[in-house]
């Protein structure tokens, strides 16, 4: 004994720290009447020694008899008013120590309890059963997950905030203490009351894990217990029907049950519960544990040394409930507080009269009643303040909560099986996927995050067999095949359902499980267990799959298939989905983003918008608001697809550009002239690469496009106007009149081999319109070369030398580059050609060139005009896909583990500045000088790049934060005027929140 004392008072390097302690030991046997041998736990050491002991005193000089042997008696109630009688009789009558509560909601819980310590004398400790939180025992708290797949974790810092996120709910709740962690070792699979309760079959694992649960509660003031002491892991009966029998040697016993107990006590933690089992090696004589003296006091407290607060397990167990004088020989056994006893007032009169007659000594009556008061001061009952039932759910469920419980999900799904690395997975471009769900319907999270990633096609059956009818596997090149029930499934029907095809095999299931799918392992090429049918259990396994996450965790118990410990790690390689607290930032602290995306909507500056802010590679930020349109429309949702505008510039012309620059097709100072042969002889064949994307050509900043269609000889006069019969109708700011023709050759109401280019709805353009408009862009004037103007003719041109040097559409190539392989579904030019209208946002009412309400058709008249391919305009997306393109280029060019461009190419790119504007290569940058003209908000970085959209779109890129911020929306429905998204500045200030958000975590 005396040499574990030595030992942990060795690991105290600090002189000061050392003498609180040797002042604690001398305090505790002062006021508890305890043994100075014990090892104290640290809650204890922290306290106020002085005034804990004179609030011990005080109370304990008031105190007769009966209410010192009340303070031993901790029964169990439910919070509900039909209780509160019995509740109000054990206070006042039996004047118990403490309650503990059991089912119930958050806010009768709360409403007992402030009626419970208003009519008790002494301060009562409030008692949760919560292993995995309040949920355990109260309906409407938040759910974590069992402790089997926190045991999967190997992050003990992530157990340690999880014990603290329980502690404050309990705070909240009035709670002081929590029967919690269960360190039982569970080796025996067919243990009827452990089982999922354990944090797994490894005695260091498991005392790992629960000293580090247990360091969080009491770090924020709640009482740790561990349990069921001398451990209840390797039984086949439950304590509650019967008294289990524990038949190891002391060997055994040694290096698996008691193992996590020692270390617990040496970690300086308050509380444990002695279980009820007969364990014949520790002399139990066929009696409880809990009754038996040879282990609550030899072994527990002299033995192992253990100075803190001892509870039964309930007394109302089988396992108990018939011994003669239970909580009289509990007591003796070592015990402080006797737990649920079946009559409590019978057991109440018991203890008195042991008390009276001499059996429990007033010593011991006293040493005990002593360390429970004083326990109440440490854990704050003595300052009780009522709880506010009204506003208590809110407190309870926070986002921070919900953070943890991803974050726990994300750190325990395991990798079982990985064959050839085929995780995470690679070459989205190549493989057909298609996500096979079996069993509960209740999946579609994990679908939705699969999708998230890349194009999978979704199957879902009750069983294999039914599924086969409905998928023909060899039309895909991996299946994803998730099982979401315990129930056991067709295997051979699995087998065949997936043939010749590779696929990987998902459980959302208990580790068990997995047993009855040895075979479909063995020819599955990868195995996931992610333990739970949780929507984040499923988000996790989802993120793990495509990289979004790292697979980390390791399988608590051995299977049939892989032993206890197995688990394949991998590396992050793709943005992640989870909130503001992944990366240090609250989410009320980004709460008035959503304020001014919702002033946008009222102020009809957009009827609908999407917003996604990614830090770190993780999309902490992804909300949708408002409508398609104002009245009645679909809402806005995450696969909502905008029209890019002029944000097409700098996520398809000009990653093209990148891409040829850094293959060495193509050089800054490379003539225009050299790729489009039809500026040959032109004012514009010496432009340079360079200056086109600067914007500093000298090429004006427009030219009517629509002209080009528009017959002449159809209408005498001007195309626009003053309003009259004539001029009936305003476009872009002008009245114009509309009983003009197109021309025949270049124009055609139906679409045919001649007239392929989509221009809208029943409205086709020739193959000559191309060279058409190319012409009126060469020949249009050339102003002061070397001066920058903004002017989308610089990205036409660039798109005709990208498809020059490429021998392909811009639209083609950019899929075959960069979006197919991000996994950017939505991403495409002419999108009516791959998804349905109804995905798709309606932009401008043209009542003059197109006339008709836009949808799925690009809005820039000349983008139209190409066919809706084109290198000013013409992409759509939605936020989700572009971030991925976004996220690659703050990585320096790579994602998904695959290199897009070299990291020298991204610098040069997007670190480039003109000398002459606030221009970069292709990307437009914060004005620092000009606030007002600035396309930013006042706080943001100069090192940021981006562009804006005519549309109400725009991205930026911040490279010193590590972050991408995309706000796209539909301003121009029904018209491009007024443009209050610019007056209101909405987007710049959503970028302000942003970076108050972060400079608030940095201060």
């Amino acid at each position: 004994m005396r040499k574990q004392t030595e030992k942990q008072r060795e690991k105290q390097t600090d002189g000061r720290q050392t003498k609180i302690k040797i002042l604690s030991l001398f305090l505790l046997a002062l006021c508890t009447l305890s043994t100075p041998a014990q090892v104290v736990p640290t809650l204890y050491q922290q306290a106020d020694q002085e005034e804990m002991c004179r609030w011990v005193d005080s109370v304990y000089a008031t105190l007769t008899q009966e209410e010192k042997v009340g303070q031993l008696f901790m029964p169990i109630a439910a919070p509900s008013n039909s209780w509160r009688s019995r509740i109000s009789e054990y206070v006042r009558n039996q004047k118990v120590g403490g309650i503990l509560f059991s089912k119930g909601t958050l806010a009768q819980q709360a409403e007992i309890t402030n009626f419970a310590q208003n009519i008790s004398g002494v301060p009562l400790l409030i008692a949760l059963d919560g292993e995995w939180g309040l949920s355990m025992r109260l309906t409407d708290a938040p759910k974590f997950p069992q402790n089997i797949i926190v045991g999967a974790i190997t992050d003990d810092s992530l157990l340690t905030l999880y014990g603290k996120e329980v502690a404050r709910q309990c705070r909240e709740m009035g709670i002081h203490i929590n029967f919690a962690p269960s360190i039982d070792v569970h080796t025996n699979p067919d243990n009827p009351v452990i089982g999922t309760r354990s944090y797994g079959e490894n005695p260091e694992n498991v005392a790992r894990q629960g000293i580090a649960f247990a360091r969080g509660l009491e770090a924020n003031g709640v009482m740790a217990v561990a349990k069921h002491f001398p451990g209840h892991g390797d039984t086949s009966d439950d304590s509650h029907k019967t008294l289990p029998t524990i038949r190891h040697s002391r060997e055994r016993l040694e290096e698996v049950e008691l193992y996590p107990f020692r270390e617990y006590v040496n970690a300086g933690l308050s509380g444990i519960m002695s279980g009820h089992l007969n364990v014949p090696e520790l002399k139990t004589d066929g009696m409880p544990s809990s009754l038996t003296p040879e282990i609550g006091v030899n072994l527990l407290k002299k033995e192992m040394g253990f100075g803190g607060l001892t509870f039964t397990d309930g007394m109302a167990m089988k396992g108990v409930a018939n011994q003669p004088d239970a909580s009289v020989r509990s007591l003796l056994a070592g015990n402080d507080v006797i737990l649920g006893t079946p009559n409590l007032k019978k057991a109440y009169e018991s203890v008195n009269g042991a008390v009276a007659n001499g059996t429990l000594p007033d010593s011991l009556l006293e040493k005990k009643v002593r360390k429970i008061l004083s326990y109440k001061y440490i854990l704050g009952a003595h300052r009780f303040t009522p709880i506010n039932t009204r506003i208590v759910h809110r407190r309870i469920h926070t986002p921070h909560t919900t953070w943890i419980q991803r974050k726990i999900y994300d750190n325990a799904v395991t990798l079982l099986k990985n064959q050839n690395d085929l995780l995470p997975l690679k070459g989205l471009d190549t493989t057909r996927i298609a996500s096979v769900v079996l069993g509960n319907p209740s999946s579609q999270a994990f679908q939705d995050y699969l999708k998230k990633y890349g194009n999978v096609d979704t199957f879902q059956a009750k069983t294999a067999t039914e599924l086969s009818e409905t998928i023909d596997p060899k039309e895909y090149d991996l299946l994803i095949i998730s099982l979401h029930d315990s129930r056991a499934a067709d295997v051979a029907s699995l087998r065949q359902l997936a043939g010749a095809t590779r696929f990987i095999l998902v459980f959302f299931t208990m580790p068990y499980v997995t047993d009855q799918y040895k075979t479909a392992m063995e020819a599955a090429s990868s195995v996931v267990l992610a333990y739970d049918n949780t929507p984040f259990a499923q988000a996790s396994a989802a993120q793990g799959i495509f990289g979004g996450i790292r697979f980390a965790g390791k399988l608590p118990v051995t299977t049939s298939s892989f032993p206890g410990g197995s688990g394949l790690l991998t590396r992050k390689t793709r943005l992640s989905y989870s909130m503001p607290e992944e990366v240090g930032i609250p989410s009320e602290h980004l709460e008035g983003i959503g304020q001014i995306a919702l002033e946008g909507v009222r102020q009809r500056a957009y009827p609908g918008c999407q917003i996604l802010v990614a830090k770190d590679g993780v999309v902490i930020y992804e909300k949708e608001f408002g409508h398609f349109s104002y009245g009645h429309s679909p809402e806005v949702t995450a696969g909502t697809v905008y029209d890019l505008a002029s944000v097409t510039k700098a996520s398809a012309t000009l990653p093209a550009v990148m891409k040829l620059y850094d293959e060495k097709r193509l050089a800054l100072l490379d003539p225009i002239a050299k790729f489009v042969p039809q500026t040959k002889g032109s004012d514009k064949a010496k432009i340079t690469i360079r200056s086109l994307l600067l914007h500093e050509s000298g090429i004006k900043s427009f030219i009517p496009y629509y002209t080009t269609a528009i017959d002449p000889d159809s209408y005498t006069g001007q195309l626009f106007g003053t309003r009259s019969k004539t001029y009936p109708v305003k476009y872009a700011g002008a009245w114009a009149r509309t009983d003009y023709r197109f021309l025949p050759h270049l124009i055609s109401r139906d679409s045919s081999e001649q007239f392929p280019l989509p221009v809208a709805e029943g409205l086709f353009a020739s193959h000559k319109m191309h060279d058409a408009l190319l012409k009126d862009v060469i020949a249009s004037p050339l102003r002061n070369s070397g001066r920058y103007t903004y002017s989308c003719l610089n990205f036409m041109l660039l798109k005709e030398a990208v498809e020059q040097i490429t021998d392909s559409d811009l639209d083609t190539y950019a899929k075959q580059q960069f979006y197919r392989k991000l996994g950017a579904v939505t991403t495409t030019f002419q999108p009516l050609k791959y998804y349905s209208v109804e995905q798709i946002t309606p932009t401008e009412e043209d009542p003059f060139f197109r006339k008709q309400h836009l949808r799925g058709y690009v809005h820039d008249e000349g983008a139209a005009l190409f066919g809706g391919i084109s290198g000013n305009a013409g992409l759509f997306s939605n936020a989700n896909d572009l971030a991925k393109l976004y996220q690659m280029w703050l990585n320096g060019g790579i994602y998904g583990d695959e290199r897009y461009l070299s990291r020298e190419t991204v610098k040069l790119f997007t670190s480039t500045k003109s000398s002459m504007s606030r221009r970069g290569l292709g990307f437009d940058k914060p004005d620092p000088g000009n606030s007002n003209a600035s396309p930013t908000s006042p706080g943001t970085p100069i090192e940021v790049y981006g562009h804006t959209g005519f549309t109400g779109t725009s991205f930026w890129i911040d490279p010193v934060n590590n972050m991408i911020y995309i706000f796209l929306s539909n301003r121009v429905n029904p018209s491009r005027s007024p443009n209050r998204l610019s007056t209101l500045k909405i987007r710049e200030r959503i970028q302000e929140e942003l970076y108050n958000a972060l400079n608030r975590e940095k201060d």
